[in-house]
């Protein structure tokens, strides 16, 4: 029997956001507390706390829907998964996931909101989020040009073009913890790394949300 994504439907886009984070699809079972995206191991909203010290995201390693909804109010940001079905086995990473329907309803979503920034949380293999989304573009857009491969771009981002709207891609690191192999070998860190040799992935990646995501207000 599939596996339909648990709250994909419970948390489509808000219609007035301006900006636009897209995952794949929590791990199955789900173990976490958090019954949210990113709620599994909630390293996410653990970076962003750290990005957004002002604000009541992570309190005492506890987050909370109703703060990261109000958060995500005051920033103009929804959030949702690339993947919208799975074919019912249990799956702890993506690599392992086996797909059976991408998301049906991020077309219209992404048509009644005030998108003009999507973050794709992974970037890496065939199954992350920039791959997904890459697909899903395909399959929703005929004739939209192919997403270069993301090394050529990630430092600036990427204006695509779907239809009449313009879109910046930004790619956000992985937070969890798996990535941070892979992250050690990206250029970007590499050269983050020369000024701050003491330094973790983890603060990489807090300092890459920093200069990617909304201001702090």
């Amino acid at each position: 029997m599939a596996t339909i994504h648990p709250w994909l439907d419970k948390h489509p886009i808000n219609q007035d956001s301006k900006y636009l984070i897209i995952g794949t699809h929590p791990p199955m079972p789900y173990c976490g507390k958090l019954e949210y995206f990113y709620g599994n191991m909630s390293e996410f909203w653990r970076f962003l706390q750290q990005v957004y010290t002002n604000e009541k995201i992570y309190n005492n390693g506890c987050p909370n829907k109703i703060d990261i909804i109000s958060f995500f109010n005051k920033y103009s940001i929804s959030i949702t998964d690339i993947v919208e079905e799975t074919d019912g086995k249990p799956f702890s990473v993506d690599s392992d996931m086996v797909i059976t329907k991408l998301n049906t309803k991020l077309k219209e979503w992404l048509s009644k909101s005030q998108v003009n920034t999507i973050y794709l949380t992974s970037a890496g293999g065939s199954k992350s989020a920039l791959s997904l989304f890459k697909k899903w573009l395909k399959t929703n857009y005929k004739g939209t040009k192919t997403i270069p491969n993301h090394k050529k771009w990630i430092e600036d981002g990427l204006k695509i073009k779907i239809e009449e709207r313009e879109y910046l891609i930004e790619i956000l690191y992985s937070p969890s913890p798996l990535a941070r192999l892979g992250i050690q070998g990206a250029e970007p860190f590499k050269n983050w790394s020369k000024e701050n040799n003491n330094k973790s992935t983890d603060d990489f990646r807090i300092y890459w949300y920093k200069k990617k995501l909304p201001k702090s207000k």
